[in-house]
């Protein structure tokens, strides 16, 4: 079988030069010769010039045929274009001649023909073309097309593997947000380092109604994520092995997100990964190893003396604060827990549960082949100990990566499966941050107690007890997935491709609670103890056909893409729960009691579909001048039956003043200087596929004669619109000084029109909610990224950049009126968040304070009509804050000298209010039952005690609730060392007496430190933690 072209011509593989990572590019199609340039016809009169026929071959760096190539006679316009097994003939002059052989993304080769002696014969010709090095940075791959990004208007930014790793080896996602400021990982404030919980993220802030999600938690604010060109999810992602991965595109604007139509409003995220390169076997491996460390410098609790201090002056132990007690029992607890606090007991108790988590990641690839079948095996491990006991999460990948080309016709098969365990830990960490100091962890004997205290007055569970138990929260998860490409080149300007997307996910999780967990103890003893199983299947299919067409007619280029594609999910999740376990280690459901009084299996089944058909060309006149547009029509089975279809558009401008000849012949050092402008209305699926159905539910209990009853849970709403997000964008790109100086910027301004939100209703509907559309959420922002090679010189390998990037966005909601009046009213007392016209859904609402009154320690309000007034009213409700900081970004370095890399980042946020949760729980609102549990020392050192006092809390001794209020509101500044890494890569040739190309050590640190303008509690229910990870990777 002969060798044919090797089709990845049109879209290379990433290249490793060392310390800069690059990427070569041949273009989808070729673009310049569609057709073969003519030849003279006939022959020259052999009495003026003699001619030869001279026939060749050209072919790449692994000595595959490259088609399509252009091979002119120098000086002439004489020429002809390889066929697709890269051979070529041309009629030359007798005498010396020069052969000029070009290829889009290759270097131009100068061929020198001599004059051949008499009788000699010509022989054919091999011709090597070689690769130009064009950074990945100026390339944007959307999954579905890769252009270049000098001649793409949309807004986008694709980073390598190599940057990724710079920024941590630990998870793409956490390197990504360092790198890029339209890409924000919000701080989960509950659940800190939490292995097993997934972030919350956000492109260019949200686009949808807070807190809205469905009864499958999905984000309706989430980017969509798009894997080897076929939709991903957060979960796959946030799993996948940063080794595996090749680069990584954020696609942020209208321009680059429409061709995803009506799921591209919250931006996309493309993810690359590696795929096998030809030639001799490769192997490779990465190996890290990672430590993790709680991190508890954002608590601020009592010490024992502290907490009895604080207890006796709150009044725990004045009768007065009892309906019935005796003063003589109070006196006699005060004065034990004085006796023990003297014999020197102050227990630390955040650090029972905590540990240092020793994690470790491997990842194996093999990769080899030649000619027309290249293969790829991939193996991968990561082990997580989280920094609480009983909480780990084990990771197990494998990949087979296949390419087979025939003739015109190119197959490529990826194939991976995912194993993951998970355990979370039973008791959660504020468990123990509630326990008091002065109680003791163990007794002299080394057992544990079930309550810390119990009688009469003061009853204190013991946190290290539950824990004890056979309870246990894990689950196993397996997820499956096959993509499947056949590529067809008909000519070098036409692609044909069809791709067939299959995955499968299982989850099964168990929690089972023993019969001696405290929360059981006034439960009767049948009912004792608790099992629950979950179990969630889904499955979706992805098929897509699409053909793109590619060719430059002189100072024209045009690229066109059409395609379609259709998709089905579907999602089953199925459960129980038992109760009633005997004693020891019985903790199966077949053990249990029963169910669950009036409890019955829970089943859940969503399904949804779309079909789609999208259209993008790319237009540019002499690289000057471009433009892209996209037009995608989408039927999806969320939204209403009368609204089934939807179309969503965009164009692009682009103007790239660099090219200009009024710059080019003037202004040297500039090497881009382009313009960009953007408009079009991506929508968004991310919710519920029965949200317009009218539903109900079957009762339990309610069989009878005439069948199962049911009631009416969902009314349906066939006119359920769309929710489209009108996305304008104005950009600017900048590169000068070859490259030492760039900048890129963008401004953005959305509107989300019309929402899509639940609104109550009546109770003789059946149903308290509705969903509809009402209202429009508009969102603008800047996001901006400068970086400057202070020092670069390339012959002695050393380089030091400095860079920053900076965002800052506001949002504010209009045309809702009244219609979110009921959860308005819920939220009062319960949370700070309100929805009005006119305001940011961010915006931080209370009452606002005159702070506290020195001459009795109670806390004076702000009325509306601008007095002052002990009354607190709900009413007086007014913006207090808002929880968006001003601006937020990365401010980094790195240095290269030889084989050595250095990288800090630092992140700074500004102006970001927060309503602090620890001075509204800990400082204040500490009921008498609070008192058993530890507080914060400002709860003590703070408040009011007499009059005179110039305090920011009130009286010591109240016990009553405390509204939310703007005393609780602080402006918070951050200042925190994100990432820091060291790398070096050995270059000697030593490396290769040991069989090894290449080999390198790396050391990083994430979280290095953080400080803040206010203390407050961190990691609610899992601590945040701080780590550092070594590795070494080499290839052979």
């Amino acid at each position: 079988m002969k060798k044919t072209y090797d089709r990845k011509v049109f879209k290379r593989k990433l290249l490793s030069d060392r310390s800069t990572v690059t990427v070569t590019i041949r273009l989808f199609m070729i673009l310049l010769l569609g057709f073969p340039l003519l030849t003279r016809a006939g022959t020259v009169d052999s009495t003026r010039v003699a001619s030869r026929e001279v026939r060749g071959k050209v072919v790449d760096e692994k000595k595959l045929p490259i088609p399509g190539v252009s091979v002119r006679l120098g000086g002439t316009s004489m020429g002809t274009a390889t066929d697709v097994d890269g051979k070529f003939k041309l009629l030359i002059p007798a005498d010396t001649a020069t052969l000029v052989v070009s290829f889009i993304g290759m270097k131009t080769e100068i061929v020198k023909i001599p004059r051949l002696k008499v009788g000699a014969e010509q022989k054919e010709l091999t011709i090597v073309l070689r690769e130009e090095d064009v950074k990945l940075e100026d390339v944007v791959v959307t999954g579905i097309f890769t252009r270049k990004k000098e001649s793409f208007t949309g807004s986008a930014s694709t980073y390598s593997a190599a940057e990724l790793k710079t920024m941590g080896t630990q998870n793409v996602l956490q390197s990504l947000k360092t790198l890029d400021p339209a890409f924000a990982i919000l701080e989960d404030n509950q659940f800190g380092s939490d292995p097993n919980r997934l972030p919350n993220m956000e492109i260019r802030g949200k686009s949808s109604m807070l807190g809205l999600r469905d009864e499958l938690d999905a984000d309706p604010n989430q980017p969509l994520f798009i894997l080897d060109g076929f939709e991903s999810t957060l979960a796959a992602i946030n799993d996948l092995d940063i080794n595996r991965v090749a680069s990584i595109t954020i696609l942020k604007d209208a321009a680059s997100t429409a061709i995803y139509g009506s799921k591209a409003a919250n931006g996309v995220i493309v993810v690359e990964t590696v795929k096998p390169e030809a030639g001799k076997l490769q192997v490779s491996y990465n190996g890290n190893m990672n430590i993790s460390i709680p991190d508890l410098s954002s608590y601020n609790l009592m010490n024992s003396r502290e907490k009895l201090e604080f207890e006796l002056l709150a009044g725990r132990y004045d009768p007065a604060s009892w309906s019935t007690a005796s003063e003589v029992k109070l006196n006699e607890l005060y004065n034990e827990k004085l006796k023990v606090i003297e014999s020197g007991v102050n227990t630390y108790w955040l650090a029972e549960p905590l540990r240092v988590g020793v994690n470790q990641k491997h990842s194996l690839y093999v990769q080899g082949g030649e000619g027309n079948f290249l293969f790829g095996l991939g193996a991968g491990y990561n082990g997580i100990s989280g920094v609480m006991e009983k909480s780990d999460r084990s990771v197990l990948s494998g990949n087979i990566d296949l390419i087979y080309r025939m003739s015109k016709f190119q197959f490529s098969n990826k194939f991976s499966l995912t194993s993951t365990d998970y355990k979370n830990p039973i008791v959660a960490f504020y468990e123990y941050a509630e326990a008091n100091p002065y109680y003791k962890k163990y007794n002299d004997d080394g057992t544990v107690d079930k309550w810390l205290e119990n009688n009469d007055y003061f009853k204190a569970s013991n946190p290290l007890w539950n824990a004890k138990q056979n309870s246990r929260d894990e689950g196993k998860n397996l997820a499956l997935s096959n993509y499947f490409m056949a590529e067809y080149f008909p000519t070098t300007e036409w692609r044909v491709r069809a791709r067939l997307g299959l995955t499968y996910g299982n989850d099964d999780t168990e929690k089972f609670y023993s019969r001696n967990d405290t929360r059981y103890e006034d439960v009767e003893t049948i009912k004792k103890g608790e099992y629950r199983s979950t179990n969630t299947r889904k499955n979706q299919v992805e098929a897509e056909l699409s053909v793109t067409y590619a060719k430059v007619l002189g100072k024209h280029r045009i690229n066109l893409v059409a395609g379609g594609n259709l998709s089905s999910d579907k999602s089953l999740t199925q459960g129980y729960s038992a109760l009633g376990f005997p004693e020891g280690d019985f903790s199966y459901p077949s053990f249990s009691n029963g169910y669950p009084e009036n409890g019955t299996p829970t089943y859940y089944e969503s399904v949804s579909r779309s079909v789609n058909g999208y259209f993008n060309t790319g237009y540019s006149f002499d690289d000057r001048y471009l433009m892209d547009f996209s037009l995608r029509t989408s039927g999806s089975s969320v939204f209403g039956t009368s609204r089934k279809y939807n179309t969503t558009w965009s164009v692009g401008l682009g103007w790239n003043l660099h090219k200009e000849k009024f710059i080019m012949d003037h202004v040297a050092w500039i090497d881009l200087l382009k313009l960009r402008a953007s408009i079009g209305n991506p929508g968004n699926q991310s919710f519920d596929s029965a949200q317009s159905l009218l539903t109900y539910s079957f009762q339990y209990g309610s069989m009878n004669y005439f069948g199962l009853g049911a009631v009416l849970s969902q009314i349906g709403n066939p006119d359920l619109e769309w929710q489209i997000t009108v996305d304008k964008n104005i950009g600017l790109d900048v590169t000068l000084f070859n490259k030492r100086f760039s900048l890129t910027a963008d401004y953005y301004y959305k509107v989300t029109d019309p929402l899509l939100i639940k609104v109550s209703t009546p109770l003789s509907s059946g149903t308290s909610t509705y969903m509809t559309n009402a209202g429009e959420q508009v969102s603008q922002g800047l996001t901006a990224s400068v970086s400057y090679y202070i020092f670069q010189n390339f012959e002695e390998r050393f380089s030091w950049m400095v860079r920053a990037n900076v965002r800052t966005q506001k949002t504010r909601i209009n045309k809702i009126g009244n219609k979110l009046s009921t959860l308005n009213a819920s939220g009062k007392g319960e949370n700070t968040v309100r929805y009005y016209d006119g305001a940011d859904p961010d915006d931080i609402w209370a009452v606002k304070s005159a702070g506290i009154d020195p001459s009795n320690g109670k806390e004076l309000f702000y009325a509306k009509d601008g007095g002052y007034t002990y009354d607190f009213t709900y009413d007086d409700e007014v913006i207090c804050g808002n929880t968006r900081p001003d601006v937020e970004g990365v401010i980094g370095s790195s240095l290269n000298w030889k084989g050595f890399s250095v990288s800090l980042n630092f992140r700074y946020q500004m102006g970001a209010d927060v309503f602090n949760e620890a001075l509204y729980n800990k400082v204040e609102n500490i009921s008498r039952s609070d008192l058993n549990k530890n507080q914060d020392k400002r709860a003590l050192y703070e408040r009011w005690q007499e009059v005179g006092d110039i305090v920011h809390f009130k009286d010591i001794a109240s016990a009553a609730s405390t509204p939310m209020s703007s005393r609780f509101v602080q402006t918070e500044n951050v200042l925190t060392l994100e990432s820091l890494y060291l790398g070096y890569e050995f270059y000697n040739g030593w490396i290769e007496k040991l069989g090894l190309s290449s080999l390198k050590l790396q050391f990083s640190m994430r979280d290095v430190f953080r400080a803040s303008t206010i203390r407050s509690e961190r990691g609610i229910s899992y601590p945040f933690a701080r780590s550092m990870e070594a590795g070494l990777s080499f290839n052979f």
